[in-house]
């Protein structure tokens, strides 16, 4: 009888243990506070930048291609946290290991020095980064880069072509050598396709505040600009706001952002984040994980491009393929400094 009343104890503490556990989470950690429950599937973890797993540009992206990762792999699940703050980075990262994460991504460079840090503290474990890459490589981090200034050239050609105040604006988010990237490559499209035409340059300081983006975007389109790109996270949700309000040209980046603005969106820079995530995840799980390895996504692996929208015509597509080809080709590199842009302007 004793052995019995023991057995039925054991049982009823099982069932109560059970009953009081935490529960699965397959949507993502909204609050940064937490992780989803690991078992039974192995995990694969990404923390977003300060713009937020629905700024609809890289953080979605990135979030996007880490669903279709685990989509396609049997056994693997996804999940991510959000940070709003940059003292949110290490917490985040380092909740992601504790959780038991495979993998850990971290999007932007903004949580360059904090992944570092992470991943020298935990050898054993593995990283990747998009948008950083430094001097010493680790080899548990696979770090990824994306040649952003000839994607941005592309869209820059098409504003230049669309233009009809030859007024045209920019607005970045953190400004930062990333972000000039776009800028440049950006203002030597534009330039080279039509140098009458003013770019009106401005930096939110920030990858969230839609509503700086709007009054940056209005205040441009005050001094004349009848098109204007962002590369500034969610910022550029406030970008497409005004540019509906105004009715002027959108032109959105990473990801296409036509849905901000359907029927202002010109074009949108891809920068295909979610390919970079989606395959360096799966190339962990099948053990070809470039660790210690700076993976470079540009045109000549369609790693950034631009949307062919229906307001594009048909000879603007046809200019814009002649100098994407020129790109491939090597006959034409194109700027990613303002310096550079300076040189090319004054050679042509």
């Amino acid at each position: 009888m004793k052995k019995f009343l023991a057995l039925m104890f054991a049982v009823m503490l099982v069932a109560t243990l059970a009953a009081c556990g935490p529960a699965d989470d397959d949507n993502g950690d909204d609050n940064g506070n937490g992780v989803a429950d690991p078992d039974p599937d192995k995990m694969v973890y990404m923390v977003t930048d300060m713009g937020g797993v629905d700024d609809a540009s890289f953080n979605e992206s990135a979030w996007n291609g880490l669903v279709e990762f685990g989509d396609m792999t049997d056994g693997w699940d996804v999940d991510y946290i959000e940070s709003n703050v940059e003292e949110d980075y290490i917490p985040n990262l380092t909740a992601a290991v504790d959780a038991g994460g495979e993998l850990v991504w971290a999007i932007g460079f903004m949580m360059a020095d904090h992944l570092d840090s992470v991943a020298q503290d935990n050898p054993d474990k593995f990283f990747a980064i998009i948008d950083w890459a430094q001097d010493e490589l680790r080899d548990n981090v696979a770090y990824v880069v994306f040649n952003e200034h000839e994607g941005s050239f592309l869209v820059g050609l098409i504003a230049g072509l669309t233009t009809e105040s030859n007024v045209i604006g920019f607005i970045g988010g953190m400004e930062g050598d990333l972000i000039i990237k776009f800028e440049s490559g950006f203002l030597a499209g534009v330039h080279a396709v039509n140098p009458d035409a003013e770019v009106i340059v401005q930096y939110a300081q920030s990858w969230s505040d839609t509503t700086m983006g709007e009054q940056l975007a209005t205040q441009m389109i005050g001094e004349g600009a009848d098109v204007i790109y962002h590369a500034a996270g969610g910022v550029g949700i406030g970008v497409a706001e005004a540019c509906v309000t105004n009715d002027i040209w959108f032109i959105g980046v990473d990801m296409d952002q036509s849905p901000l603005a359907p029927e202002n969106t010109l074009t949108s820079m891809l920068k295909r984040v979610d390919v970079a995530v989606r395959d360096t995840s799966k190339a962990f799980v099948d053990g070809t994980f470039p660790g210690g390895q700076v993976q470079v996504m540009g045109l000549h692996n369609d790693g950034v491009g631009y949307v062919q929208s229906e307001f594009i015509d048909a000879d603007t597509i046809d200019i814009v393929e002649d100098w994407k080809q020129q790109i491939l080709d090597g006959v034409f590199e194109v700027p990613f400094t303002r310096a550079q842009v300076d040189e090319f302007k004054a050679d042509n």
